[in-house]
This record gives structure tokens, C-alpha cells and sequence, in this order.
């Protein structure tokens, strides 16, 4: 198992990813494994895309569903992963964000 503790302390993430990312594990698994079934098949998807499906698969199959997914983190997710699946390099347009340069209200 890749260390995300070490991986997501990195300037490029913003400071408090890794403690959401221990709480959320699921979420980021799902981005994952989504990520990389659709991976397989294009070249290039937006990670927003993803999160949306994520959510909408959510509410339609449990009740109550507590996934939450701030958009605040998707870019996060789409930084880790391409950090963990260098093959798939610019699979993700990577932007600076507000929320990592602290410019987020």
C-alpha cells in the first residue's frame, strides 16, 4: 500500500488533504477505480466528472448517503492519482487552485 501520508504532504496538495483523505479512503478509492476504468479508454477526462458521477451513483443506490465530496478536493484526487499512476500523465488537466494557495474563502 502506497504511503499517502508522505505522498499527499507535498506543496502541491492542499494542507489539510491527508487528514480528509484518511476519514474518506472509500471516496478516494471509487475516484480511483473509476479513474482508471475510464483510463483505459480515453486519454484525457475531468476528475469534476468523476466526483459528479460518484455522487449521483451514490444517492442512487444507499439510502442516506453520507458520501460528501467538497469540490474543494477533487483537484486533490486527481493529483494523487496521477501522482500514484505516473502512466497515465495528463490524463487530468492539474491546475493551481484557490483552496491549495490559500485563497479560498
Amino acid at each position: 500500500m502506497e504511503n499517502y501520508q508522505e505522498i499527499t504532504s507535498g506543496k502541491e496538495f492542499t494542507h489539510d488533504f491527508s487528514a480528509w483523505l484518511t476519514s474518506n479512503m472509500p471516496i478516494y478509492r471509487e475516484f480511483e477505480r473509476q479513474a482508471k476504468m475510464i483510463a483505459s479508454r480515453r486519454d484525457r477526462y475531468s476528475a469534476r466528472t468523476i466526483a459528479e458521477v460518484i455522487r449521483h451513483n451514490s444517492v442512487l443506490s444507499e439510502q442516506g448517503s453520507q458520501w460528501k465530496i467538497n469540490n474543494n478536493r477533487i483537484p486533490d484526487m486527481a493529483r494523487l492519482f496521477s501522482a500514484l499512476h505516473p502512466q497515465h500523465e495528463g490524463f487530468f488537466q492539474i491546475r493551481d487552485s484557490d483552496a491549495r494557495l490559500g485563497l479560498a474563502a
